[in-house]
């Protein structure tokens, strides 16, 4: 019959894979430039999950300065370094200083909110978004 999983473990047994789920959140419209403020996006999580990443992207790059986003849990950060996208760069996949998490526990129906702590200086950036990755429990 058929194998499920994604390896054998060290004792010769199979292992179920896990998949992840992500959501994708716009913080604001394509063509919409960035301003700050809290609770720029609110849900509410369909399910708890363990999270194991977050990444943003824009459209158009800020200039002079990085953004910089929050993630809230019931209006406290889960992250102990905020997620960034530096100067000239349209994705946080190559930012300085990657984004950590204090809290990956996120409850079933927990009200979750993004938070733009800065935009650029320059330049603002240009339609964001934010990629949450995690695996449900």
């Amino acid at each position: 019959g058929p194998v499920i999983g994604d390896g054998a473990t060290a004792s010769g047994a199979f292992e179920l894979a896990i998949p992840k789920e992500t959501m994708i959140m716009a913080i604001t419209g394509e063509d919409d430039t960035l301003t700050t403020g809290t609770g720029k996006v609110t849900w509410q999580m369909p399910f708890a999950m363990t999270a194991t990443g977050i990444k943003a992207s824009v459209k158009t790059a800020p200039v002079g300065s990085t953004i910089i986003v929050d993630l809230n849990e019931a209006g406290s950060t889960v992250l102990s370094t905020k997620l960034t996208i530096d100067a000239g760069e349209t994705s946080s996949d190559t930012e300085a200083d990657p984004p950590v998490f204090s809290d990956t526990g996120l409850a079933d129906n927990a009200i979750m909110t993004v938070d733009v702590d800065q935009v650029g200086s320059g330049t603002a950036g240009v339609g964001l978004k934010v990629y949450l990755t995690g695996v449900r429990v």
